[in-house]
């Protein structure tokens, strides 16, 4: 079979498509995931290590792999970073703009070459190959294309890291892009062929390390209440 990152023909991995690190809260005591769905054709199902398919050679994998590491100290606290908060605004500084940033695009790429039902929305068009050659050669590209906004979710004062839910359409900043809710955090990815408005560019991980989380509520977010709503008109909550 063809790996989807280098395209060689190689023995192909069961890959995650979102990491599996990234489920760790929402494991039951028995190892598994409950995933909730209100696609009319998928019914919600439980799957005993996260969302899967045969996707990437081991080779790929392990290059995916050190991103994933980074990114999962970073997020959980093992990496050495500067924080400062104005709000419900988070400064944060010291992040590797090459391994954090690689993490992002290897998402919103392997999310939109998905065979997946629950990655159905997610269609990237000619993006697919250019994020596939930025992944290919290790190269994070610059913050003008393919920025991802970052939403800290909280309830009652702790992380709200409960949740993934299929990604969707947007548009943000008068481009099209894809949002994403996964590890306490909405990730807002621009997908579009002109650059980022210079305004926003500090809003979104910059080369030097920099990177600008907004807070908000989880009973506020508008989507995450459309998407319980839906549920419950399915009858599909848990």
């Amino acid at each position: 079979m063809i790996c989807a990152l280098c395209q060689k023909p190689k023995e192909l991995r069961n890959s995650h498509i979102i990491p599996e690190f990234l489920y760790e809260s929402l494991y039951d005591d028995k190892h598994r995931v409950h995933v909730l769905s209100v696609i009319p054709e998928q019914t919600n199902s439980i799957e005993q290590k996260g969302l899967r398919e045969r996707l990437l050679c081991d080779d790929c994998e392990t290059k995916f792999s050190r991103w994933e590491r980074y990114a999962s100290l970073a997020l959980k606290g093992g990496v050495e970073l500067t924080f400062s908060r104005e709000g419900n605004i988070v400064f944060v500084g010291g992040l590797d703009y090459p391994k954090f940033r690689l993490f992002q695009l290897s998402i919103i790429w392997r999310a939109g070459v998905s065979n997946l039902p629950f990655f159905k929305k997610v269609r990237l068009g000619l993006h697919a190959e250019i994020l596939r050659q930025l992944l290919v050669a290790g190269d994070p590209g610059p913050t003008d294309r393919y920025g991802c906004f970052m939403f800290g979710i909280r309830h009652n004062d702790s992380a709200f890291s409960q949740v993934i839910m299929q990604p969707g359409k947007v548009r943000l900043c008068g481009q099209n892009g894809y949002r994403f809710m996964f590890g306490g955090f909405v990730w807002a990815f621009l997908v579009a062929s002109h650059d980022l408005p210079t305004s926003y560019k500090p809003l979104v991980l910059c080369p030097n390390g920099n990177a600008v989380f907004l807070i908000q509520d989880a009973l506020k977010m508008e989507h995450l209440a459309s998407f319980s709503n839906k549920l419950i008109r399915m009858g599909r909550t848990p």
